[in-house]
């Protein structure tokens, strides 16, 4: 690959913060509380699978994915962007009831702490985050794990959605889920940040693809590193061999590696 710019507004993007990064044996083994660190950024497989989901490099993709969002909407990470979108009630309830229960052990560790006073309390960031990625979006069509792990796509169903088929009374969550959806949802939303992004997203080929794969909620269908490396999207950047440095140039070399 070649990034040709000029010298002027030729950035370094340098990483930091690898607290969970290494996987060592742990890979496809079930997820822990080490896994929470920063609440934003939790792939919604574990919210929605609890102790069955797995530690893996999806949840590396997942992140990749809002880090490009990130990047194409040129301001605040996506939270900040909808920091006034708020997890409905019924549906924080639904949620609170399921996470509270044995199977999502992990959750609950990770969203109580023991305050000043020496009481327990919630932390309500994962209710947001979940609820933030469906606004952005979309409910998915294709649940996974819907048979065996079923209770928060339930309470997504029958409180998200309007149709008859999965609530017998209307919801005002799901009136609530749809005014959100019109202002921030990817696909539609008129905020003038999201709607920018979107443009962005749509001018380069391959952008929008290769960012909806990476944000997947199925960890088993989202891109790999080697995907988006050999994605439309960074067709652009592969080096041309018949073309040559000028004597001018700066170049800064890095480590090539094999992408099929």
């Amino acid at each position: 690959f070649r990034l040709r710019m000029h010298p002027s507004r030729a950035f370094f993007a340098k990483l930091a913060d690898y607290g969970t990064s290494i996987l060592n044996d742990t890979n496809g083994q079930p997820i822990t509380i080490a896994q929470f660190t920063t609440f934003e950024n939790t792939p919604p497989d574990y919210l929605i699978l609890g102790n069955v989901a797995e530690q893996g490099y999806g949840h590396d993709c997942f992140c990749l994915g809002l880090c490009m969002l990130h990047l194409f909407t040129g301001h605040a990470p996506y939270e900040e962007i909808l920091e006034e979108v708020q997890c409905p009630e019924n549906l924080k309830s639904r949620l609170r009831k399921v996470w509270n229960s044995k199977p999502y052990d992990v959750i609950r560790s990770a969203m109580y702490y023991i305050d000043s006073d020496g009481n327990e309390s919630e932390d309500e960031t994962l209710y947001n985050t979940l609820y933030r990625y469906l606004v952005l979006f979309g409910i998915p069509e294709h649940q996974f794990c819907a048979k065996k792990r079923g209770k928060v796509w339930r309470a997504i169903n029958e409180t998200l959605k309007s149709s008859s088929n999965y609530s017998k009374t209307p919801s005002l969550d799901a009136a609530v889920f749809e005014k959100d959806r019109t202002k921030y949802s990817l696909a539609r939303g008129n905020h003038e940040i999201i709607a920018n992004a979107r443009r962005r997203l749509e001018e380069i080929d391959g952008a929008m693809e290769i960012l909806l794969s990476l944000v997947s909620f199925d960890p088993k269908k989202r891109a790999t590193p080697i995907d988006v490396i050999n994605s439309k999207f960074m067709s652009g950047l592969i080096e041309d061999p018949t073309e040559f440095y000028d004597e001018t140039d700066v170049v800064k070399s890095y480590t090539a590696y094999l992408t099929k």
